[in-house]
């Protein structure tokens, strides 16, 4: 990969890659969670029944 900037962030292509990454991973944490508190709050009062 190129060490040239990526416009108009400043980082580099390794650099907004990584990020990406991080932000991809923590939206799948934050959707785990989300999930498992929707199934928690469904079991102790279960709503559509």
């Amino acid at each position: 990969m190129s060490d040239h900037k990526v416009w108009p962030t400043g980082l580099t292509e390794a650099e907004s890659e990584e990020l990406h990454r991080h932000i991809v991973q923590g939206t799948q944490f934050f959707g785990m969670i989300a999930a498992f508190a929707h199934l928690l709050a469904y079991i102790y009062s279960p709503w559509l029944k």
